[in-house]
């Protein structure tokens, strides 16, 4: 009798706390984490058990229950454990990809102490995955991803529910990075799902999102996890936009406590504005749930003095309720709901679709301080990448473009090349929608994560990479013919290939004055203007004309005799304990001798 009444007593707290967290012992043993927002109901036995419901419709049998009405600063320690296992598959743009990949991980979902929207102490929750071969001792991990989630509708799409959101194709990925992942499930989800989200809310995900993270390295203290010297800070789409204001909001306040190895942002809505005025004079949008979301996300969580039939044309308005706030569906029911094919001007009501309206230019203004780069001074001893599709359907890449000007406005120099600067960025994808160029994204990250190790000791790049990442193509060139390798032939033969198959190619000709000329018609050919070219070398530092050129004097010279040991000397430099050790590792999963 005496536990019903201390179960009626902690849930009665619950109700009047909002912040409170319920631990319940199950029949197994294990213990699961509950708010209010996910209990259904709790019935009890004649045998003194307890039957639990959630709201997602599971059923677990409950030894007893033990309740931790926790102040703020406590409820970090409270956590679930289960097992769970990453399989690599995915579809997109109708690509499928499933490469057969599984890896086990260890699960912990946890509570943490952190701030909401409206600037009060609240309880978040989040996701640690660790793989399987780092808990039993088997693998070091290098480090900790701080993984910044991207757009979700659905509550059971929350980190916390195992829904995986990209996660999997990182660690379950066939290079098998060895790092642990840590994510939150932002303001909206998890235990705080009965708030509307903060979709592209920076500051509040971002804070949520690095307190997440402080919390966890306590918690795997604790727990006698050591959990590398590396840190990361990933994100794609909105989760791009949430990574870079999680960097932001580290340069400016969390400085002390948290230095990132790099941050990689992919498909930001960088300047939040810009992408408001391309949806509006564009008129459309592949992925026409986003600018619902954003616009009831910001209202929600600005506290904004408008209705939505103000803010939508209203066969919208009637289903922001059901559709957004109830989160009950994810974003592709719900862009069906209002007709994949609505352009901007059916779905915002006039009033928003006029952006010289009084409406519109308060939105834009509110919009323009919620952009990355108000008030952020950026620490130019933070790494950064920064990839965008220039053909991206769901995000404009012109809302991406300006935090590219902005860095270089501070200091910062854009190169495609990984470790040249302290900004790689790489604005030069073509013809690839938004879900398609998550692949690039992925595959240059994951790359990264790995060679990581072998590329930097102590956060500085090795000699014998710094050599190579500062060799211009033509440098390279020379090093491997003075090497014995005859790059003229290969080129040669490239182009007389390229001419074989384009009857429109000119006939091979490295004189300066038909240069640019051929450049221009080859570039021609794959969509490329010399217009493209100039925004490429300011997005990401490619200068495909000064390559060309550079090669046509390379051409055009008198061979040098090659002197191999004398090149091997100039690019030898005596490699340091741990690049030899991941110099081996590279060669065992290339399989080679």
């Amino acid at each position: 009798m005496r536990k019903i009444f201390t179960l009626l007593f902690a849930l009665a707290a619950l109700v009047t706390a909002n912040a409170k967290v319920v631990k319940i012992t199950l029949a197994d043993n294990t213990t699961k984490v509950f708010t209010t927002s996910q209990l259904s109901s709790i019935d009890f036995k004649d045998d003194g058990t307890l039957t639990v419901t959630a709201y997602n419709g599971e059923v677990m049998e409950a030894l007893g229950a033990e309740f931790d009405n926790l102040t703020i600063d406590e409820e970090a320690t409270v956590y679930e454990m289960r097992n769970d296992t990453l399989h690599f598959s995915a579809d997109l743009d109708g690509i499928p990809l499933d490469l057969h990949q599984d890896r086990p991980m260890k699960k912990i979902n946890y509570v943490y102490p952190s701030t909401d929207p409206f600037g009060q102490p609240i309880t978040m929750s989040g996701s640690i995955l660790i793989p399987e071969n780092i808990w039993e001792g088997e693998a070091a991990s290098e480090g900790i991803i701080l993984y910044n989630h991207y757009t979700i509708f659905n509550r059971i799409e929350a980190p916390t529910y195992g829904f995986a959101t990209l996660e999997h194709m990182i660690l379950a990925n066939p290079l098998n990075p060895n790092y642990i992942v840590v994510e939150s499930d932002f303001y909206g989800f998890g235990v705080t799902e009965r708030f509307p989200q903060a979709f592209v809310q920076g500051t509040h995900n971002a804070r949520a999102s690095l307190d997440a993270l402080l919390a966890a390295r306590d918690l795997l203290t604790d727990m006698g996890v050591d959990y590398g010297p590396l840190t990361f800070n990933i994100g794609y789409s909105s989760g791009g936009f949430d990574a870079l204001s999680t960097q932001k909001l580290r340069d400016m306040e969390y400085s002390d406590r948290i230095s990132f190895d790099k941050t990689f942002a992919g498909g930001s809505p960088s300047d939040l504005k810009e992408c408001y005025r391309q949806y509006v004079t564009i008129d459309s949008t592949a992925y026409n749930a986003v600018p619902l979301l954003l616009m009831v996300s910001t209202k929600e969580t600005q506290n904004l003095d408008v209705d939505y039939e103000s803010v939508f044309q209203p066969y919208v308005a009637s289903r922001v309720d059901r559709l957004v706030i109830s989160k009950n569906y994810s974003s592709w029911p719900v862009c069906d709901s209002i007709g994949r094919e609505k352009k901007i001007h059916e779905i915002l009501s006039e009033k928003y679709c006029d952006l010289n309206s009084e409406e519109s230019m308060f939105i834009q203004d509110l919009f323009q301080k919620m952009s990355i780069t108000t008030d952020w001074r950026p620490d130019p001893s933070q790494r950064m990448y920064i990839f965008h599709s220039r053909d991206d359907d769901y995000v404009p890449v012109q809302s991406a473009r300006p935090v590219i000007g902005f860095l270089k406005d501070n200091g910062f120099k854009p190169s495609i090349i990984p470790g040249a600067t302290n900004l790689q960025t790489n604005f030069v994808v073509k013809k690839m929608g938004h879900l398609t160029a998550t692949l690039i994204y992925l595959i240059q990250t994951v790359a990264a994560l790995k060679a990581w190790p072998m590329m930097y000791t102590d956060g500085q790049l090795n000699p014998a990479y710094q050599n190579i990442v500062q060799c211009s193509p033509v440098e390279m060139m020379r090093y491997l013919d003075s090497m014995g390798f005859d790059c003229r032939s290969v080129i040669n033969a490239v182009m007389q290939k390229l001419s074989e198959q384009s009857g429109e190619m000119p006939e091979i000709n490295f004189d300066p004055t038909v240069i640019q000329a051929t450049l221009v018609q080859v570039l021609g050919s794959m969509g490329i203007t010399m217009e493209e070219l100039a925004e490429m070398k300011a997005d990401s530092g490619v200068d495909l004309v000064t390559v060309f050129m550079e090669i046509m004097q390379y051409m055009n010279e008198v061979p040098a005799e090659p002197d191999g040991e004398a090149a091997q000397r100039a690019m030898y430099v005596e490699p340091q304990t741990p690049v030899v050790q991941y110099e081996q590792q590279l060669k065992q999963w290339l399989k080679m001798d």
